[in-house]
């Protein structure tokens, strides 16, 4: 007999204690006709997390169905991803689905409707949707990336790993996936390795799936690990990722997304910034632009943005 539940949920959590239990709730009041199992590792959160999780599972009719993990030490938040992902696949689980501790999800047969998409599709081995996002005033708006264009007029399309590569961008707490198209020990081949890399590579193995359904809520929100970081820092690391996949396994198709992502850091310095053409780190985004592109007149045309922003002094 097998005991491996079919579905093994991946949360990850970090101080959250304002938001962990809507995100853990939601998940445990999915209805399916399935097993399944959280795996929520907490990275040993300052806050109270771990108490608030606690407090809420004790008396829970679902409490066998979390598996809650305690780190004893911060692990930082890519490699507390890359554990809970390795406890997720270990549990033998056919399929994984993901949602941070601060994001939910707001439908809840999201993850039947899902697991049944992925079942009767055997090309597919992701499916994805569409999202919300919720913020701190408690406004929301549809999910930024998100082009009527494609769907054509249907309920859905598929896309591929070059799809991605060009302009697919998909949020985490939207995603499952089949288990056995998951390939941690990659990590080892990339300077940069984070979400994107896993999807990249979870897309090795076949075509995905982006329904229309609206059945997660992304939260934009100062502790989001992604949106803490300052501005430099942010656009940098995107950058950063896309230069990785580039160079490391030669994904050329992010060429694009990594040009946007030069020229948002180069508009950030010019509207952050004065004296811009005698910042060092402002020239030398210009040199790296200029060898990305090769582009001489685009180089001369932000520099000259640089030398306006001097006289402008």
């Amino acid at each position: 007999m097998n005991n491996n539940p079919l579905v093994a949920v991946f949360m990850i959590s970090y101080n959250q204690q304002d938001y962990i239990v809507e995100a853990l709730s939601s998940v445990l009041n999915q209805k399916t006709n399935f097993d399944y199992q959280v795996f929520l590792s907490d990275d040993a959160s300052t806050d109270s997390t771990q108490q608030v999780v606690d407090n809420y599972l004790e008396n829970h009719p679902k409490k066998r169905n979390v598996t809650f993990i305690k780190q004893k030490n911060n692990l930082g938040w890519m490699p507390n991803f890359i554990y809970t992902l390795q406890r997720c696949q270990d549990s033998g689980a056919k399929y994984i689905a993901l949602c941070e501790g601060d994001d939910f999800w707001s439908n809840e047969d999201k993850l039947q409707k899902q697991i049944d998409l992925l079942k009767s599709n055997d090309d597919i081995v992701m499916a994805c949707h569409r999202y919300k996002e919720l913020y701190n005033d408690g406004s929301t708006s549809d999910c930024p990336f998100f082009r009527k264009d494609f769907f054509q007029g249907k309920d859905s399309f598929k896309f591929t790993q070059a799809d991605f590569e060009k302009f697919i961008r998909i949020q985490t707490m939207t995603i499952v996936f089949r288990s056995d198209a998951l390939d941690l020990s990659l990590r080892t081949k990339y300077q940069f390795y984070c979400d994107t890399h896993i999807k990249h590579h979870i897309l090795d193995h076949g075509a995905a799936i982006y329904t229309k359904d609206n059945d997660a809520v992304y939260r934009v929100h100062g502790n989001n690990v992604f949106l803490s970081q300052d501005e430099r820092k942010k656009i940098k690391f995107t950058y950063d990722v896309y230069k990785d996949l580039i160079e490391k396994n030669n994904s050329v198709g992010y060429k694009n997304l990594l040009n946007i992502s030069m020229r948002q850091r180069i508009n950030s310095e010019l509207k952050n910034k004065r004296l811009n053409v005698f910042d060092s780190y402002y020239r030398q985004l210009l040199l790296q632009q200029l060898r990305d592109t090769g582009s001489v007149a685009l180089f001369a045309k932000n520099f000259f943005k640089g030398l306006i922003n001097t006289k402008n002094t």
